[in-house]
């Protein structure tokens, strides 16, 4: 759980993971997204950090 937890903290996705929150189980929906992050290559999760952080400074994200 502490790898996930890393991993959304870095890309700011399910800010509920962040440390110092309050903790709960992740949907099915959320835990499929996870998987299928994990299964990406490293610049495939370069790029998603990018994208995310460019969606950010255009809109409310």
């Amino acid at each position: 759980m502490a790898k996930v937890q890393g991993i959304t903290e870095m890309l700011g996705i399910f800010p509920c993971l962040s440390v110092g929150r309050r903790r709960r189980r992740l949907s099915s929906d959320e835990l499929k997204l996870v998987e299928r992050y994990r299964e990406l290559s490293e610049s495939d999760r370069i790029a998603m950090r990018y994208l995310v952080d460019a969606m950010r400074s255009v809109s409310r994200f």
